[in-house]
């Protein structure tokens, strides 16, 4: 009986497993299963790499080819989907992607061009009151019988200036004991959780809005018999070279550097359980050669980003060590530094 039970059992999971052409509801199943999960990482993709950039407050870390081909890759695929009159879901996931670089490229501009300008300018005010403060002693040094009021007057002064630095100093450091990542957190909380965390929304936003009839995702189906549009086609290998081309220029960089401050470690990891996700979704779904030819542009474009991203991963191991490789808190502690100055 028991071996009669197991032989029913595998022969169900061949059914539902190896008909390429028509899948049953386990293929469905795990391909939809996978698609909430690649759209949820989708979603909250660049959302780690601003705030590191925030954190920083500086963008020097990331490459603006990075950034601008990425969005031309996004922007091609927004083109394509629009083209290919695929779901509107599928089409607001594409604007979203580019609305997301917009907020990135933006946070580039303002940390390189904007952030940096406005601080200098603080820097030089702040010098030049110094040196008309110097010069301020040198002539109260001629009033003699003026000296211990004038003594008595900085006094106060300096005591009041200590004690207002010293109360924004204590806000800025219980703010940033919230706002901001603590060193002392474990891989666990930095990592692990809001990995857990998007991969579980995935999963109940799947079994939340999968109908209960265990109806096939439409946005994967495409009848063997239907011709491949040229056009879509081409917009979409073009967007797989432009993804794939992206992370040529970041691996440059990362190398030239020998660091990787300034990117978010989990901004990759979330790009490569996306990308993954993304392809099992449709090997899942189907496998039969019309399919794959088919969707071959996108598997082209994930998994090749996979194998960029493992690049970076690398350096992120080879470089953890370097000396100029600044730790984030201590850029922080700098920039408050530089605050309290100011």
């Amino acid at each position: 009986m028991a071996s009669l039970l197991i032989s029913l059992a595998y022969n169900a999971f061949l059914t539902n497993t190896l008909d390429t052409t028509t899948p049953g509801p386990l293929r469905s199943e795990l391909s939809g299963l996978a698609g909430s999960t690649s759209i949820a990482c989708w979603i909250v993709l660049l959302v780690p790499q601003l705030v590191e950039q925030w954190r920083l407050k500086s963008a020097e870390g990331i490459s603006i080819e990075f950034i601008l081909l990425w969005f031309l890759g996004d922007l091609t695929n927004l083109i394509g989907s629009i083209w290919a009159t695929l779901l509107p879901q599928v089409i607001f996931l594409a604007a979203w992607f580019c609305f997301a670089d917009g907020l990135i490229i933006s946070s580039y501009i303002y940390y390189t061009r904007i952030y940096n300008k406005h601080h200098h300018h603080h820097h030089i005010h702040g010098s030049n009151a110094t040196h008309h403060d110097q010069h301020h002693q040198q002539q109260s040094q001629h009033h003699i019988h003026d000296a211990a009021q004038a003594n008595e007057f900085s006094s106060l002064i300096d005591n009041e200036r200590n004690r207002r630095r010293s109360s924004q100093k204590s806000r800025r450091t219980s703010i940033n004991s919230i706002a901001l990542e603590p060193e002392s957190y474990s891989i666990y909380v930095k990592y692990l959780v809001p990995i857990l965390f998007v991969i579980g929304a995935g999963c109940f936003g799947f079994f939340v809005s999968s109908p209960p009839s265990g109806n096939d995702d439409p946005s994967l189906t495409n009848p063997p018999d239907e011709d491949i549009l040229i056009g879509p086609q081409v917009l979409g290998y073009l967007s797989a070279f432009l993804y794939l081309s992206a992370r040529i220029p970041q691996i440059w960089y990362n190398y030239t550097k020998k660091s990787c401050k300034g990117l978010s470690l989990l901004f990759f990891i979330f790009s490569t359980i996306g990308n993954i996700t993304y392809s099992l979704q449709i090997i899942l779904y189907r496998s039969d050669l019309k399919y794959l030819e088919l969707n071959c542009s996108w598997l082209i474009g994930s998994f090749g980003t996979v194998f960029e991203d493992a690049v970076i991963f690398l350096q992120f191991f080879l470089y953890k060590d370097n000396p100029e490789n600044l730790d984030s808190e201590a850029i922080i502690s700098t920039n408050n530094e530089v605050f309290s100055q100011n």
